[in-house]
């Protein structure tokens, strides 16, 4: 197929996606989880929403426009572009806000906004959406500190589906919500078709095939070119479909280099582009304070964890999701500076998640398919760590108890209290 009707097809999808959207599930989206928080910051400066594509960046903003006498200008379209560049919206008095989307993709987006914003606040809102790392572009170039705050939009959660809020961080981590006869199933949907809008409310396998052979179509073939200079497209697509199996194990560059046949610092480049796409994230091991930890080799997971075909990996995939959806979210609302990491020692003892606010550690979690036996290595790090919480999530359903100094709880019930 030619790139052409590549991209064709896939513009066809995204149509199709907004049109589901509006008519399938139009409450449901409307009222994302930062759809408030989002509003509320847009009273006093613009706000930069960043995301994987078909997250559902536009469809949000486009409901805040819908409340306002508000302008889409889209930089992909030629029509728009020309309306970017010369400005003539600011000829329209009834103009008072506007979404300008992929505008990263005009090299000087960051002095282009930061001047208008100077010239235009009180008068218009500004929102800004994006396909790749907007939190990374804005950290290089001309700063426009002071006049931006940054929202990160993730796929659907169990959280989000229940209750559609932005949960404020629990002051007891150990705390679990009442059980939601929904929530495993609702995880279990989760598991199969993404938490990506489209094929969620779906939950059709061919359709879900469709559109994930699209967008990466569509991230590769397109985005990839557009915001990198990587002429080896082939090879980077390969990589792609390596990183599946690479979930949830620390990371070997080598092993990614000698499989594809390149340097290593080229692929090092390439997971960096990859992690800007809202592809991959990766985090990386907890060391201070302990011995014989490891200090180096990050953990790699992906944005649509149904490309996993491992159940272990794939729910490990998930839960780190769902953790990390939570802690940017605080993050960017101030509720403090949440990361997410992992422990692993040199006799490979290991506990997934190790979760820090201000790089003091809060909690640790432990995924296991099953086994409802506290794991021995989070106990111990629990307890090394300060005697803080310490969880062990299970896939399966009904469970709910503590274990020792181990809260042991399935993970769609404990995830249901989160955004």
């Amino acid at each position: 197929m030619r790139s052409s009707s590549v991209i064709q097809e896939v513009h066809t999808s995204l149509k199709y996606c907004r049109d589901f959207f509006s008519v399938t599930c139009k409450d449901t989206l409307y009222m994302r989880y930062l759809y408030t928080n989002m509003c509320s910051l847009l009273a006093n400066k613009m706000v930069l929403l960043a995301g994987p594509r078909q997250v559902g960046k536009t469809t949000l903003g486009k409901s805040w426009l819908d409340n306002l006498k508000g302008l889409y200008l889209n930089w992909d379209d030629s029509d728009d572009r020309q309306q970017i560049l010369k400005r003539t919206f600011l000829t329209r008095q009834d103009v008072k806000a506007i979404l300008f989307d992929e505008i990263h993709k005009y090299r000087p987006w960051k002095s282009y906004l930061k001047g208008l914003f100077d010239k235009e606040f009180g008068r218009l809102k500004i929102l800004v959406t994006g396909s790749a790392r907007l939190d990374l572009y804005q950290k290089s170039g001309e700063s426009m500190f002071g006049r931006y705050e940054l929202l990160r939009l993730h796929p659907l959660s169990v959280g989000e589906l229940i209750h559609g809020q932005l949960i404020v961080p629990p002051g007891d981590l150990l705390a679990v919500s009442a059980a939601s006869p929904k929530a495993q199933q609702l995880w279990d949907t989760l598991s199969q078709f993404s938490g990506f809008p489209e094929p969620y409310y779906a939950a059709d396998r061919l359709q879900y095939n469709r559109w994930s052979l699209r967008r990466r179509e569509l991230l590769i073939k397109e985005d990839l070119r557009e915001l990198s200079e990587v002429k080896m497209v082939d090879l980077v697509e390969h990589l792609y479909l390596l990183l599946p199996a690479r979930v949830g194990s620390p990371l070997s560059l080598n092993s990614l280099r000698e499989e594809i046949g390149v340097a290593f610092n080229t692929v090092h480049a390439w997971l960096g582009i990859l992690d800007k796409l809202y592809i991959s994230y990766r985090i990386s091991p907890y060391h201070k304070g302990l011995k014989r930890s490891l200090r180096k080799e990050q953990k790699l997971y992906l944005w649509d964890w149904s490309q996993i075909e491992d159940a272990g990996a794939r729910f490990e995939n998930m839960v780190a999701s769902h953790l990390l959806k939570s802690l940017q979210a605080w993050t960017d609302i101030g509720y403090g500076e949440f990361d997410l990491w992992y422990w692993r020692n040199r006799e490979k003892d290991e506990v997934d998640f190790v979760v820090t606010n201000k790089r003091k550690p809060i909690a640790v979690f432990e995924c296991k398919l099953s086994d409802t036996k506290a794991h021995r290595p989070l106990i111990q790090l629990a307890k090394e760590l300060g005697d803080i919480p310490a969880i062990q999530l299970v896939l399966q359903e009904g469970v709910h108890e503590r274990i020792g100094t181990a809260l042991v709880v399935s993970a769609s019930r404990y995830f249901s209290g989160w955004v």
